[in-house]
């Protein structure tokens, strides 16, 4: 039996390609025992358990981006990481990260261990704990990048990719269906919103100052508004939620997606051919703002910053974007994402596996 180390963690956008990954093995390959790294405050507490993966706990020691005195203690709080990843991974046959603050320390301490390493980047931009892989002689996959051989999407649950095989027809019947399930108006345009917990409290208020006049306008608008945030009261047309159980109900529903664009959002909007108006997430290394060039270049929706989202702003654009989201929708293009993500990087990880 071979044993394979899972770096996701942190948010779903790391947990859930990882996690799609290790189902794909346990079905595929039952003699793989596959375990995942993650730190005690990330999503993957809620995530890895229930999908039955051992779940292994290390501290959380993400490099300071600012000067203060987190700097001055994080290399003996990353030490402290080294240490326990160490003593965790000491039997793995391969390790795959998918980025983020957990993937730095398996990188590093697969490298002087000797263990092989498979590294994801879900980003159109590498971030900085992949680029860590790369020193450290990883197999580099990546979700973007036309023409690249390293390119294998991303992985996507299978309610997604079964909306993303209907037909015109058939979604136009999906979306009704959806619709009188969530008690909402088929014959209504839809705006799907969903900024998530991190940073959505500009981008709920702007959505919260426009909602009365875009229902008067004539549409309805599903809202998540994130799971640790308060929810507000439902409207004629206006319909909030914390978090979005059934994103594939919530997909087929809308006709036009607000959202930030993290990988995971790009890519199955990109694959269902939703039309989408994009507000990056201002953090990071600008990840987010060139995830979405990846559709807008190609006409699946438009961008704009977090600063120019406003309420006046999306009031002057709502009607344009909505008419711009029913002729994309119309025309039938989609993004030409691979499909089979979970099961190609599995392929690949397989080959490192056996050092082929």
């Amino acid at each position: 039996m071979s044993t394979i180390f899972f770096a996701g963690a942190g948010t779903a956008g790391h947990v859930e390609p990882a996690l799609a990954v290790a189902r794909w093995l346990r079905e595929n390959h039952p003699e793989i025992d596959s375990h995942f790294i993650g730190t005690s405050e990330g999503v993957e507490n809620a995530l890895v358990p229930p999908a039955k993966f051992p779940l292994h706990i290390i501290n959380k020691a993400p490099f300071p981006r600012r000067l203060d005195k987190d700097l001055l203690t994080w290399p003996w709080r990353f030490r402290q990481t080294l240490l326990q990843t160490r003593e965790l991974i000491a039997k793995a046959d391969l390790v795959i990260g998918f980025g983020g603050y957990v993937a730095a320390p398996v990188y590093l301490t697969a490298r002087r261990a000797g263990i092989p390493i498979v590294a994801h980047e879900a980003n159109a931009k590498m971030g900085m704990a992949n680029k860590l892989a790369l020193r450290c002689g990883a197999l580099m996959l990546r979700a973007f990048g036309e023409d690249s051989p390293e390119r294998v999407g991303i992985p996507m649950r299978k309610e997604i990719l079964e909306l993303a095989a209907l037909d015109l027809k058939a979604r136009r019947s999906a979306r009704e269906v959806a619709l009188r399930a969530m008690n909402l108006d088929p014959d209504t345009k839809t705006i799907l919103v969903f900024g998530g917990s991190l940073g959505s409290m500009k981008f709920n208020e702007t959505i919260a100052q426009s909602q009365v006049e875009i229902s008067r306008r004539g549409y309805q608008i599903i809202h998540a508004v994130g799971a640790k945030n308060e929810l507000p009261l439902a409207q004629a047309g206006y319909f909030p939620l914390r978090y979005i159980d059934d994103m594939a109900r919530a997909y087929a529903a809308s006709d036009i997606v607000i959202s930030r664009s993290g990988a995971v959002t790009v890519t199955e909007v990109g694959i269902l051919g939703i039309y989408s108006l994009f507000v990056p997430l201002p953090i990071g290394n600008g990840e987010q703002s060139e995830n979405a060039k990846v559709v807008t270049a190609k006409g699946g929706g438009e961008l704009v910053s977090n600063a120019e989202f406003t309420s006046n702003w999306l009031l002057s654009h709502i009607d344009q974007l909505v008419m711009n989201a029913e002729k994309w929708r119309s025309s039938g293009r989609r993004m030409d994402f691979p499909l089979n993500a979970s099961e190609e990087i599995a392929r690949r990880s397989l080959k490192v596996l056996a050092h082929e």
